[in-house]
């Protein structure tokens, strides 16, 4: 049996799980205002590993995906920059891993 790959919507820099997960990638939609660029670290903040960045020019879109995923053993923050309309990561629960 697959893992179920579930969606995380981000809104603001923050803590976005403070667990072990599997991040797939994510989608980073800008406003009609400006570029969008928005940061994934492993870890509790901004001073963790950064995994992936997005990048939207205005009224654009930024689309990552990982089949096989990155697991992060110490949690998933995210930084999220102006401009940004809509972010959504792809995350999953790994079990025994």
């Amino acid at each position: 049996m697959g893992l179920a790959i579930v969606p995380l919507r981000v809104e603001a820099d923050r803590l976005a799980l403070a667990r072990p997960i599997r991040y797939h990638g994510g989608m980073l939609s800008a406003d009609g205002v400006g570029a969008a660029t928005v940061t994934v670290y492993q870890g509790v903040d901004a001073g963790g590993t950064p995994i992936d960045a997005f990048y939207a020019a205005t009224s654009d879109n930024d689309v990552h995906w990982l089949d096989s995923g990155i697991l992060l053993d110490a949690g998933l923050y995210v930084n999220v920059g102006a401009n940004v309309a809509l972010v959504v990561l792809f995350v999953s629960y790994p079990q025994g891993e």
